[in-house]
């Protein structure tokens, strides 16, 4: 519920330049939308000023309560219009990521919990980290799948995979040496090889990098972009997964 009821207020407050604080204004309006219970909405009106996502202007009235203004912030407006994959609404960020891939790996869904709550709560090196596990645990699924199937390569990843490493930016490598034979073979351009760098460059820069006491830090613009592009790299090894599966068991049925 309190996702929904956060939207709804977003909504509400991007639809005109304000709403009035008290009970009977914008905290009644969207506990009727929402079909919540005031305390919901006050829980959610907080968290959003927390997240920086809307403040109270108080347009010099003091302590007069009556016409101060829920306002949106800049980041507040940005995520009210959509279109984006937007990691200061963690709510709807996952929402989308679990209907744009419905069979998301429970582990990687956790996380990129975990990613997401650390960027909201500002530790952008720590998000960095959670999102290379989150990589790497999608990618291994997907090896996995890969090494099981009749696809030519396979078992030469399974030998790949039951190998004792430390890292996984190297069974990258090696997977990318087992698919490029067939890699004209996959549906979609799954492989095309831009991607397969993009999807590198991801985990050697979230994980391998970041995930050592190197001294690197990452600022809230470099972990705003690795947020934005995982979901689709996160797709890209779930199409793959369910590719591999399919031709495993389309062989055995």
């Amino acid at each position: 519920m309190t996702g929904k009821v956060r939207r709804v207020i977003l909504r509400q407050l991007a639809a005109g330049d304000g709403s009035r604080f008290g009970r009977p204004y914008l905290p009644a309006e969207v506990r009727r939308e929402a079909g919540c219970s005031e305390t919901e909405v006050w829980e959610a009106l907080w968290s959003l000023v927390a997240d920086g996502l809307m403040y109270l202007d108080t347009a010099g009235q003091g302590s007069g309560t009556d016409n101060w203004q829920w306002r949106l912030s800049a980041d507040g407006r940005r995520i009210a219009e959509g279109g984006t994959w937007e990691p200061r609404d963690p709510d709807e960020y996952l929402d989308r990521v679990r209907r744009e891939i419905p069979d998301l790996d429970k582990l990687v869904e956790l996380y990129l919990t975990e990613a997401l709550q650390s960027f909201n709560a500002r530790c952008y090196l720590a998000t960095s980290v959670m999102l290379g596990v989150a990589a790497e645990r999608a990618f291994l699924v997907m090896a996995r799948a890969f090494a099981a199937s009749t696809t030519s390569g396979a078992p030469a990843m399974a030998k790949e995979l039951d190998r004792p490493r430390g890292n996984y930016f190297a069974l990258w490598t090696e997977f990318r040496k087992r698919i490029e034979p067939v890699r004209g073979s996959l549906p979609d351009g799954l492989a095309d090889p831009l991607t397969l760098d993009a999807i590198a460059d991801l985990i050697r820069l979230t994980r391998n990098e970041v995930g050592h006491p190197t001294g690197r830090k990452i600022d809230e613009d470099t972990a705003r972009v690795h947020l934005t592009i995982a979901p689709m790299y996160l797709r890209k090894m779930q199409l793959l997964t369910d590719f591999f599966t399919d031709s495993t068991t389309a062989v055995y049925a």
